[in-house]
């Protein structure tokens, strides 16, 4: 009987020792750092955003230093950003300069980085009914501040012009923001909050299409709250606005 049992032990142990090898990975084997970035970048030119991901992570992760993980970490960011994870590109961005200060492509990195924090804020319905200026504004002035650190640290750069535009458009965007604060205050008859509100517009987005409406709510705030002389000033600034144009 003993020779018995040693013998269905046996079974049992290898038909164990089978399963062990069947459920195993076989560890995939070490590519040269030249391969995982091609493999990586022809990812990209596919648009295949998480094979790109996953072979530039790869990369990092088998040659944490040199020149190709330095620029893997930007193509990583970028391969984020079109895969629809915008936080991650600027987690990537964010480590980038924070490692590599006076890297050649830390203008792109900044660039990449103001596009990135932007594209949080947009919906596929801005084209049709909303706007993203009602939305969270965090993200547009960290945006804005990426480019102007774009602008002045790098003013010669290939992305600085496009960056100039960006910062106009994102000025117009939050004065609209203020100014719908503004509105709300106005529609409640807040008419110190409402003028409070319009003064920020004017003082920090000057010559935004939202600088005039501005005016506008300050003048009649002040007039309804018995300030004429502060009134009648902002009327005559609307009036040379208006000569002005």
């Amino acid at each position: 009987m003993t020779k018995i049992y040693a013998f269905i032990l046996l079974i049992i142990v290898t038909q164990l020792l089978n399963g062990c090898s069947i459920f195993s990975k076989e560890e995939e084997p070490t590519r040269t750092v030249e391969a995982y970035f091609q493999r990586g970048h022809s990812a990209l030119n596919e648009s295949s955003w998480d094979l790109a991901i996953k072979e530039f992570e790869k990369l990092r992760s088998v040659y944490p230093y040199g020149v190709w993980s330095e620029q893997a970490s930007l193509e990583l960011a970028y391969a984020y950003y079109r895969n629809n994870e915008p936080l991650s590109a600027v987690r990537e961005l964010e480590e980038f300069v924070r490692m590599y200060p006076r890297h050649a492509r830390l203008p792109y990195a900044l660039y990449l980085k103001g596009i990135a924090r932007e594209s949080t804020t947009r919906s596929f319905l801005d084209s049709y009914i909303s706007d993203p200026s009602r939305r969270d504004t965090d993200p547009l002035r960290q945006s804005y501040q990426d480019y102007l650190n774009l602008i002045q640290r790098f003013p010669n750069s290939e992305y600085a012009n496009d960056a100039k535009l960006r910062l106009v458009r994102l000025r117009n965007g939050l004065a609209r923001h203020e100014m719908q604060v503004a509105e709300f205050y106005v529609e409640r008859q807040a008419w110190l909050a409402a003028a409070k509100r319009a003064q920020y517009v004017v003082e920090n987005y000057p010559q935004t299409p939202s600088s005039q409406r501005a005016l506008q709510i300050m003048a009649q705030s002040y007039e309804t709250l018995g300030l004429t002389q502060s009134s009648d000033e902002v009327k005559q600034v609307i009036h040379l606005n208006k000569q002005a144009k």
